[in-house]
């Protein structure tokens, strides 16, 4: 039995498959679809996303978002999807030092340095553990 998963970005439907589950990254942890998973919208986090296929897993990095499940259909819609295979640690982990050594004075560089701060250590997440 299997799912169909969606992706879509601002500039396209970046995945557009069927898979027999998946695991998304949420803003409070990872949820697991399954076939028959009950209807949700939910907030993406910054990570890993891993579909289950019948040849194997493949990983891609999220950028946030919005995820809705509904009659075994589950609908991404995020800033970037990016294959985890394509992902550079280095760059990811040059990305954290970067947002760690932010300024932030007011409250809006403040909660731009947290953004920035959890897409990097979810970037180097995901980059590190590619499957």
């Amino acid at each position: 039995m299997a799912i169909r998963c969606v992706v879509v970005t601002p500039e396209r439907t970046e995945i557009d498959r069927v898979v027999q589950e998946l695991v998304l990254p949420m803003y409070d942890g990872e949820l697991g679809v399954r076939r028959g998973r009950a209807a949700m919208i939910g907030r993406l986090g910054y990570g890993q996303m891993r579909l289950h296929t019948d040849t194997g897993i493949e990983s891609y990095f999220i950028d946030g978002g919005f995820a809705q499940v509904e009659k075994d259909v589950v609908s991404v819609l995020t800033s970037r999807a990016l294959p985890a295979k394509t992902l550079d640690s280095k760059a990811a982990q040059q990305a954290l030092e970067q947002a760690l050594a932010s300024p932030a004075t007011t409250p809006e560089q403040q909660q731009l340095r947290k953004a920035a701060i959890m897409r990097a250590r979810g970037l180097l997440r995901t980059s590190v553990r590619k499957s």
